[in-house]
């Protein structure tokens, strides 16, 4: 499996892609909304972790163009905001699954 994680923090993408790649997951990395966007045109992800509180923006506003281009790509947003209407507004845009940070890397797999 390949996945994008798209998250600007640094530690927080380390001890991501350590954990996943235990699991035999390949993890591409991309920081910006920017990065992502260009990423996602590969079309070579299985799956994207997404986090909401990007340097060029809301994380959120990727996901429309996430299901233009691949529309059965599961997306699941990865977030501090963790809120039951941020979630919902996660969810409602087209996210599979929302996850508020901290979770449990043992959660994020069985998801």
């Amino acid at each position: 499996m390949r996945i994008l994680l798209v998250e600007d923090e640094m530690d927080m993408a380390i001890a991501l892609t350590a954990a996943l790649s235990r699991h035999d997951i390949v993890v591409d990395h991309a920081p910006s909304l920017d990065i992502a966007a260009e990423a996602c045109r590969s079309g070579v992800h299985d799956a994207v972790l997404l986090d909401r509180k990007l340097p060029d923006g809301e994380g959120l506003s990727l996901i429309p163009t996430l299901r233009r281009e691949q529309p059965g790509l599961p997306i699941i947003v990865l977030s501090a905001l963790g809120s039951a209407d941020q979630r919902v507004a996660g969810l409602d845009t087209g996210a599979d699954d929302y996850l508020a940070k901290p979770f449990s890397t043992d959660e994020l797999l069985a998801r």
